[in-house]
């Protein structure tokens, strides 16, 4: 099932775009999503399958899909759910006012019934299914237990993740999103480059040797609330992030943390990907990846400088995030940004 418009340089001015890209159980595939007068339609092509997708538009906020069909090497229900997800994935990426689309009944029997609310996919329901961007199987999640860390009672954290654990293709900057957690002795190299230069150094003060911020590493590796991630587009790595729990870190006590909130220290390394729009295709990934990753967690939180108006200069263009209050941790003026689980789901355009 080759494409026949992979070489093809298609441009947004004519009504079509299409995109190149891997998807880890589709494979190389190409997408291209074509906008009438009335309708959308949409062809994915891979080795494995192709699929083509016809929508009617009800009005600005609503499709129907109309006609699909598909035709593949193999039945694999899987590989039908995953390749219409794809689909519908760019087609609300491409069209930031669309609420939901209605699916056609034989559509419907290929996906999972939580995302079907009355025969439709609505916005907000389809971007907290993880099965896309996420290699686990939704699960309710284990029965809370309790303990207690340096004071502070919190529920037992899950193990941290290894290796990749979120990858979703972002069509607005054409490139790919992953996260992947550090290694301590594989990544060292490149956190030490990081982490002296001299934009980066005087604001995380861990303009340090080797050998110390190896140990800073395994530190990270060993705590249950914190672990660290390197962020990649196209497999490049760009940016480094500390993704905590709040309620045993050292933010709890200088808000109402709740049990499940989680909260993200940041920085881009890789120069060539500073600027708006990889920070809303990383910073909105990021924020999607803990929604995923425990429906109980309702809240997303930062903690950057009040004094670092770069950065929140980009956070105000990411309409979920509100400004709560400035306060001092003992190293620094901080502003306190909160992401709300129903805001992000509702506002955020996933770019």
């Amino acid at each position: 099932m080759t494409s026949q418009f992979i070489n093809t340089d298609i441009g947004a001015e004519s009504g079509f775009r299409a995109w190149h890209f891997e998807q880890p159980y589709l494979g190389s595939l190409s997408v291209l999503l074509e906008q009438g007068e009335g309708e959308l339609r949409s062809v994915l092509d891979s080795d494995q399958i192709s699929l083509v997708a016809e929508f009617n538009r009800v009005d600005d906020q609503h499709l129907a899909l109309r006609n699909w069909h598909v035709a593949a090497r193999k039945e694999d229900n899987k590989l039908s759910r995953l390749a219409l997800l794809t689909v519908l994935d760019i087609v609300f990426a491409q069209a930031p006012q669309l609420r939901s689309i209605t699916m056609g009944q034989h559509a419907g029997t290929f996906l999972p019934a939580p995302l079907l609310q009355g025969g439709s996919i609505h916005r907000a329901a389809f971007y907290q299914w993880p099965e896309l961007w996420w290699d686990e199987s939704p699960t309710y999640p284990a029965p809370v237990r309790w303990t207690e860390s340096e004071g502070v009672r919190h529920p037992v954290r899950k193990p941290q993740p290894e290796g990749e654990f979120y990858r979703r293709f972002i069509p607005d900057i054409n490139k790919t999103l992953s996260l992947r957690v550090v290694d301590p002795e594989q990544d060292l190299d490149l956190f030490h480059e990081w982490m002296n230069q001299r934009r980066i150094a005087p604001i995380w003060e861990l303009g340090l040797p080797k050998p110390e911020l190896k140990n800073y590493l395994l530190q990270r590796e060993q705590d249950p609330h914190i672990f660290s991630v390197f962020g990649y587009f196209d497999d490049e790595p760009f940016g480094y992030f500390e993704l905590y729990w709040t309620l045993e870190d050292r933010l709890g006590p200088y808000y109402d943390a709740g049990d499940f909130d989680r909260g993200i220290h940041l920085l881009v390394g890789n120069t060539r990907y500073l600027g708006t729009a990889y920070f809303n295709a990383w910073f909105t990934g990021l924020a999607h990846y803990f929604f995923l990753d425990d429906p109980r967690t309702m809240r997303v939180m930062g903690e950057p400088r009040a004094d670092n108006k770069a950065l929140l200069r980009h956070m105000s263009t990411v309409p979920a995030i509100a400004f709560l209050k400035e306060f001092d941790f003992p190293h620094k003026r901080a502003a306190l940004l909160e992401i709300n689980r129903d805001r992000f789901f509702d506002l955020t355009h996933l770019p």
